[in-house]
């Protein structure tokens, strides 16, 4: 049974901007096993005693008892069904033996229209002599259908009653899909209006105010109870409460997706079903796509088609953007920082937040009203699976830079990238305010995301008497200037001829903070730059592979040369070694 449960149930998420009503699903349903025989003898013996309670004083019964032929025939009846194979389409209707009795008895005045509408469907398959099968499903306007939409109950219990605003929300949910505003067809063309509607009518509020789309939903399921043909058969049927179970569930969204539960087989193993009852069968099934393919001159035309309106809409998009994108000026480069202070952890005391500035190198500018620095908030550390405290902060910054090169070093040097320092303090609650860690950041001269883990330091002092202030009093060794961190800047100068040294500087290893960086380029020289040397780099890249090419086979033929003197060196070795007679 291991490997009958291999293939666990997924869901499938499909894209297409196809007609819903092309598609196709087949199903393929099996029975596995079949305990039929002792079952349908004890169904028998059930029978009878309900016979011998439903004679009147104690009269024998009209009807004879069962045979073994009648019991043979009971078993051929049962297992008569054991494969059956569907295509179904979508939103099509394929009774099951309940309702095709329920709908196929009649109707009346109070009959709605799906019951008059299933009336005749069901009038028009007893014509034709069609009984119905053990896959059906439930579509559009069923009340399994309606019951089974997600939202409509708030909670699992079997007596839950829907209120008024649920069944508001489902009706609402389950609208029909709206018309995609770019028609593809031969006579209708993309209408040239603004995709962004600033003046909405109290209808299109109506309609787009959920985050939900509308979408349609339809059940394949299979009826897995025993079936009894009475016609055939004179014993005393009990009636079976129908065992139903679900196959695939479809839901077809107004912007083309389509998502099944469970996805199609593909060449795995197939789904498995139990009927729960007393025989305990098992079914195993098969879904796979059925929908007819395009052949190649619809898709051809299809693919121009949709050629055209994806030109149509980007045109379109282009006379929405217009001319008034903002662009660096072209000797500048933009550059863009989005960063996130995630979280510390092993640090020495708790309630931690974290000061972090921004340092600007030379030739580099920023807005006047751009923040350099800040602080986090106050956070409490966590334990977690790793018996680590970790502190979260999540507090998200944001700077915006100009490198303006200078005539005398835009041809000859790269730009110095800007800094980040943090300096991680404690408070505890009697105010005092301890320095935990320091650390910094160069910001990345490549443009992507970056996840940085950072190790802390901080000043440990002379003496001891510094970590007793420190825990009993509060406060602790501080750097006058925080870009000591780094390199400060009078020693970046190339007039300053001091070496910087930090001899004797004790410091003491403390926790690690995890920072995401998002850094962005902006340059129309850099562009132009790109689009003139890609060719040049390319056959640069070639040539760089040719000659590493030619380096690995100069060093392959030297380690054969190598090899075969070593070989000719032990040879002559031994012809020119004189043998040692043996004596016995």
């Amino acid at each position: 049974m291991s490997n009958l449960v291999e293939n666990d149930i997924n869901c499938g998420v499909y894209r297409s901007t196809d007609s819903i009503n092309n598609f196709k699903i087949r199903v393929k349903l099996e029975r596995l096993t079949s305990n039929a025989l002792l079952p349908s003898l004890q169904r028998i013996k059930i029978e009878e005693d309900l016979s011998r309670l439903l004679n009147i004083d104690d009269k024998q019964a009209e009807k004879a008892k069962a045979s073994k032929t009648d019991v043979a025939q009971a078993l051929e009846e049962s297992k008569r069904s054991d494969y059956e194979e569907v295509v179904i389409g979508w939103q099509q209707k394929i009774f099951s033996r309940f309702e095709f009795e329920r709908y196929g008895k009649g109707i009346g005045p109070e009959s709605t229209a799906l019951e008059r509408k299933y009336f005749d469907d069901i009038q028009k398959m007893k014509a034709n002599r069609k009984q119905p099968g053990r896959i059906f499903t439930y579509i559009e306007g069923d009340p399994y259908c309606f019951e089974k939409d997600f939202g409509y109950f708030m909670t699992d219990s079997p007596n839950e009653e829907p209120s008024q605003v649920a069944l508001g929300i489902n009706n609402i949910r389950k609208r029909r899909p709206v018309q995609s505003r770019f028609k593809i067809s031969d006579e209708e063309y993309l209408p040239k209006t603004n995709l962004i509607n600033r003046k909405p009518t109290p209808d299109d509020l109506r309609i787009n105010h959920l985050a939900a789309l509308p979408h349609q939903t339809m059940y394949v399921m299979a009826d897995l109870s025993a079936i009894i043909d009475t016609a055939t058969t004179q014993l005393l049927v009990v009636p079976q409460p129908t065992n139903e179970h679900v196959l695939c569930t479809i839901q077809s969204y107004s912007n083309g997706t389509v998502i099944l539960e469970p996805d199609f087989n593909h060449g795995k193993m197939a789904y498995v079903v139990e009927t729960g009852n007393l025989s305990n069968e098992v079914y195993h099934y098969y879904l796979d796509h059925a929908s007819i393919t395009i052949n190649k001159d619809d898709f051809i035309k299809e693919r121009k088609l949709l050629n055209e309106v994806r030109l149509r809409k980007q045109t379109h998009l282009a006379q929405l953007v217009g001319n008034d994108f903002e662009m660096p000026l072209p000797a500048a480069l933009r550059l863009n920082i989005f960063g996130e202070i995630v979280s510390g952890k092993n640090f020495e005391y708790d309630d931690l937040y974290v000061y972090y500035c921004l340092d600007l190198p030379e030739n580099w500018r920023a807005e006047a009203s751009m923040i350099f620095s800040g602080y986090t908030h106050t956070a409490s550390a966590t334990e977690s699976n790793k018996h680590d405290d970790i502190v979260y902060f999540s507090h998200p910054f944001e700077f915006e830079l100009w490198y303006m090169p200078s005539s005398s070093s835009a041809d000859h040097e790269l730009p110095r990238m800007p800094k980040i320092y943090f300096q991680v303090s404690s408070q505890d609650s009697w105010g005092r305010h301890r320095t935990e860690g320091y650390t910094y950041i160069d910001v990345p001269s490549f443009p992507g995301f970056y996840d940085e883990e950072l190790s802390c330091w901080r000043p440990r002092g002379d003496s001891i008497f510094n970590e007793l202030r420190q825990f009993f009093i509060g406060g602790s060794n501080e750097l006058e200037d925080i870009s000591y961190i780094a390199i400060p800047k009078q020693f970046q100068s190339e007039k300053n001829k001091n070496p910087l040294s930090r001899f004797g500087f004790r410091t003491v290893s403390t926790g690690t903070l995890n920072i995401r960086l998002n850094v962005i380029f902006q340059s129309e020289e850099i562009a132009m730059e790109y689009g003139k040397q890609r060719g040049a780099r390319e056959r640069h890249h070639y040539g760089f592979n040719a000659f590493m090419s030619n380096i690995n086979a100069t060093l392959d033929a030297y380690e054969h040369a190598k090899r075969r003197a070593l070989e000719v060196r032990e040879s002559t070795l031994q012809l020119l070694t004189p043998k040692v007679p043996a004596y016995e």
